[in-house]
Order: structure tokens, then C-alpha cells, then sequence
């Protein structure tokens, strides 16, 4: 796995994104205004439908069907052992949304929004958020607001990456969803964030390694270390080669509950403490702090919770974090006071173009 920079996708300036992000939630809200609030609790109520749709769609791999070209619904049926009909009919729904478009003799082609279905593109993700469990979590998402804890535990025991690392299945299916997600994020952080000063990057908790291998191959001068879970580390083909980087790169195994590798000048983070919570947050960045290098920095890629009453990715995939995970999404204060706790400073919160930000942490007191 070695991403090739010039194939990452390319972004508009984070102020073009931000001023059109402004008028796209001003148009929802003046359309809002003009209908009747129970129309638009109904069309919230049917997304329920059109997510369903989006999976069944995204899991038979229709959209990879249709990269050549039309087919009909026939056609697309007998390739997915599926009936006609139905298989219309959920088609028919997912081209009113503009996922993909039906032509005359119900026909169907790609539209730019359902290539995001492809392999290569969010098509593992979009299995690993859609999939039946998640169903059934939200189903019983009351449990998570009577005790405080995970819906989960309702369905399995053990804590959610335990579950998933059980089963090489799941395993194999979050892995590649987060690969896939990379590939959007990794764009948006390299655009935002000057790695070049930093010598030896320590990727926390980076899955198979396309972001730590992004950064590599932009940065011929650092050298990286992935660090995550052996079992992540099982299939050596689906990990970075690191012949491909002349010795710039180690793959090292382990919990960074126990240990984490020291002498970084640059600790990464990407989606890690949103999946834990308070106490596990605090001891991960302590084991960090005690080991990185003089004057290095952590750097923390999550959503931020925005303002009251304001769309907020954040607060959106802080349901799925408390429901599914038990751990939840953060405000930049929650994220100051977890990052003081354990014992370091919160230097600058840099927004991205993507719904991650990086959070910047260093030692309280300079250790030179």
C-alpha cells in the first residue's frame, strides 16, 4: 500500500469550502422556512429508507457494474442473483436522490454520486456504517440514554474493536473502510499541515498504513513508524511495503495502552480518542508524553463539535461513537481539558477541508 500523492483527491481552499458550505445550510434553512415542519420531520423519517436502499445497492456492487457502462435492471438483477422488480424499485428510489440515473427501458447509469460506491472509493465504508448491526443499534439506542453505556453491549460483550478484531470478517471490513476514508482525509491533512520539520513520525493507531504512507512518500526526509494492533498487521500483502521507502518506514505492533514508541518528534492521531472515553483518552496521550521527543508534538485528527444550534459533522458522529463505541465526539474545551490532564498544552486547533480538524498538543514545559 504505497499512495501515490499526485492521486489523492484535490481540494478547493479551505475558505471557498467554508463560504459555500455558509450558503448550502442558509438555502436549507430558507426552505425550511417555508414548509410545514411536519413535511420536514417526514423527509428526515425517510432517509431511514434511502439508507437502506444505499446499502443493499452499495453491498450487491451495482455501482462496479456500471463503471462500463448502461445496463438494464434485468441485467443487473441476473449479475447480482436478485429479483428484478425489487431491484428496480430501489434503484428507481436511489436515482430520484441523484444516486445514480435511470434512462428509458430502466436503465441505469453511474452519476457522480454513486461512484462513491466503487471499490477503491467508500465502498468498504459505506458497508462498515451500513451494515445490519448498525441497524440494529440505533433500533435500540434507547438503551445507550437509560444506562450511559453502549447499545452494543446488548449484542456482544466485549468492547466494539475487541468484537471487530474477533472476527476476521469485521476486522478485514473496518480496516478497509478506514482506508477508504483515508484516502479522503489524508488529502484534506496534507493540505493543511507542513510536515517537513519533523524527522520521525509515529502514526498512533494507523491501521494499515495509507495515511502514514502519504506522508512518506511527501516527505522524503522522515522517516515513520505504524503502530496498531498485531492482529491489523496479520496479511503483510495489505500493508505498506517498506522496501518502497528505503528503510523509512517500521511497522510495530502493539497496545498503546501498553506501551508506545518512543523518540517520536510527531505523534499521530487519526480517529482514535473519539472511540474511547475520558479516563482511556488521558492515559493514551500520558504514555505518549512520557516518551516522545524533546519538544515533539501530538497531533489529534478528530471532528470538533461546533456551536450550539449549528450544523456540526461532530455532533452527528458523536451518536454513532456513543451507541456503537461508548465513546463520543468532543468540543475544543473537552479537548483542552483531556490534553491538560495529561499533562501537556493545547498549542492550535487547525481546521481542514475535510470534517477533521488537527488538534496540536505539546509538553507543558519545553524538556530542553
Amino acid at each position: 500500500m504505497h499512495p501515490d500523492p499526485q492521486k489523492l483527491p484535490v481540494y478547493p481552499p479551505l475558505f471557498i469550502v467554508k463560504f459555500f458550505n455558509l450558503i448550502r445550510r442558509k438555502m436549507v434553512r430558507i426552505s425550511r422556512r417555508f414548509t410545514h415542519p411536519g413535511v420536514v420531520m417526514l423527509e428526515h423519517m425517510q432517509n431511514l429508507w434511502l439508507l437502506g436502499s444505499i446499502s443493499v445497492v452499495n453491498e450487491l456492487g451495482i455501482a462496479d457494474i456500471l463503471k462500463n457502462g448502461p445496463q438494464s435492471v434485468s441485467g443487473l438483477a441476473a449479475q447480482t442473483g436478485t429479483l428484478a422488480d425489487p431491484l428496480y424499485r430501489v434503484m428507481r428510489l436511489l436515482a430520484s436522490e441523484g444516486i445514480f440515473r435511470e434512462l428509458n427501458d430502466r436503465k441505469f447509469e453511474n452519476t457522480r454520486y454513486s461512484r462513491p460506491m466503487m471499490d477503491g472509493e467508500l465502498k468498504h465504508f459505506i458497508r462498515h456504517t451500513l451494515n445490519p448491526l448498525q441497524f440494529r443499534i440505533f433500533g435500540e439506542m434507547m438503551h445507550s440514554l437509560k444506562t450511559g453505556n453502549r447499545t452494543t453491549e446488548l449484542f456482544f460483550q466485549e468492547g466494539a474493536f475487541e468484537h471487530m478484531g474477533g472476527s476476521e470478517e469485521l476486522g478485514e471490513m473496518y480496516n478497509r473502510a478506514m482506508t477508504n476514508t483515508s484516502r479522503m482525509q489524508v488529502a484534506a491533512i496534507l493540505s493543511a499541515f507542513d510536515f517537513s520539520g519533523y524527522s520521525k513520525i509515529v502514526d498512533i493507531g494507523g491501521g494499515q498504513g495509507f495515511f502514514l504512507s502519504a506522508i512518506l512518500s511527501g516527505y522524503p526526509a522522515s522517516t515513520g513508524i505504524l503502530f496498531d494492533l498485531g492482529t491489523v498487521f496479520s496479511d503483510p500483502r495489505k500493508l505498506p511495503d517498506p522496501a518502497v521507502f528505503g528503510g523509512r518506514l517500521n511497522i510495530v505492533p502493539g497496545s498503546f495502552f501498553d506501551f508506545v514508541p518512543p523518540g517520536g518528534d510527531l505523534y499521530t492521531m487519526k480517529n482514535i480518542l473519539h472511540g474511547w472515553d475520558d479516563r482511556k483518552c488521558v492515559e493514551i496521550l500520558t504514555n505518549i508524553n512520557k516518551v516522545m521527543a524533546e519538544n515533539g508534538k501530538i497531533m489529534i485528527i478528530e471532528s470538533v463539535v461546533g456551536e450550539p444550534n449549528k450544523a456540526s459533522w461532530g455532533a452527528m458522529t458523536d451518536i454513532f461513537m456513543m451507541a456503537g463505541l461508548g465513546g463520543r465526539e468532543r468540543t475544543a474545551e473537552e479537548f483542552r481539558s483531556l490534553i491538560e490532564a495529561a499533562g501537556l498544552k493545547m498549542e492550535s486547533i487547525r481546521e481542514t477541508v475535510s470534517p477533521l480538524s488537527l488538534i496540536i498538543a505539546v509538553p507543558r514545559v519545553s524538556r530542553l
